[in-house]
C-alpha cells in the first residue's frame, strides 16, 4: 500500500467528516486506510452508538479504518502537555510516530505536541485544500465542503477566507 495513501486520525476531524455532505467518501479519494486507535473508536462511538462495530457499520468505515492498538508511551511529553491531551489524542500521537505517518488532529494543544514532535499534521480543511490542489475535487466542490466546516463551526471564518482564497487563486 502506497504510504502516501495512509494517515492517523485523533477523533475531532473524523467528527468533522460525518458532519459534511459524503465526508467518508471524501475521504476515500485521498486515503486508502486511516489508522484510528482504539480510543479514538471509543470516543466516536460513545453515547449514540450501542458499540465501536455499530460505529463502523453505520459509516461503513470497517474497510477505511485500521483500528490498532496505541504502540506506547509518548516518552517525550512533559507533565504539561501530558494533562492537556485526551486518550485519544495521545494514542494517536503515538500511532503516528511510530508509523511515521502523518495525522488527522483538529485541537490546538494536540496539533502543537505533534508538531514539536516532528508529525505532520491537517485537519479535514486542509484536506479539502489538498484534494483540491491534487485535481481530485473541483473548485465548486471545495468551496462546498469549506462552506459547511465554517456552517457546522468546525473552522472559523478567517480560516475559511483563507482556504476560500486559495481555492480561488487555484
Amino acid at each position: 500500500m502506497n504510504a502516501e495513501r495512509l494517515i492517523v486520525s485523533d477523533t475531532g476531524p473524523l467528527i468533522t467528516l460525518e458532519k459534511l455532505t459524503d465526508g467518508y467518501r471524501f475521504i476515500r479519494l485521498l486515503y486508502d486506510k486511516i489508522f484510528v486507535p482504539r480510543a479514538v473508536l471509543e470516543e466516536l462511538s460513545q453515547g449514540q452508538f450501542t458499540s465501536a462495530g455499530a460505529y463502523l457499520t453505520h459509516y461503513d468505515v470497517g474497510d477505511l479504518f485500521d483500528v490498532v492498538v496505541s504502540p506506547g508511551d509518548l516518552g517525550d511529553l512533559d507533565e504539561t502537555e501530558e494533562e492537556l491531551l485526551d486518550a485519544g489524542e495521545r494514542e494517536a500521537i503515538q500511532v503516528a510516530l511510530d508509523r511515521r505517518l502523518p495525522l488527522l488532529i483538529e485541537e490546538e494543544a494536540g496539533r502543537r505536541i505533534a508538531q514539536r514532535l516532528g508529525i505532520p499534521i491537517s485537519g479535514i480543511a486542509g484536506q479539502v485544500l489538498k484534494a483540491f490542489r491534487q485535481g481530485i475535487v473541483p473548485a465548486a466542490e471545495a468551496v462546498a465542503k469549506l462552506r459547511q466546516l465554517l456552517q457546522s463551526g468546525r473552522i472559523n471564518r478567517k480560516i475559511y477566507e483563507g482556504l476560500i482564497g486559495a481555492v480561488r487563486e487555484g
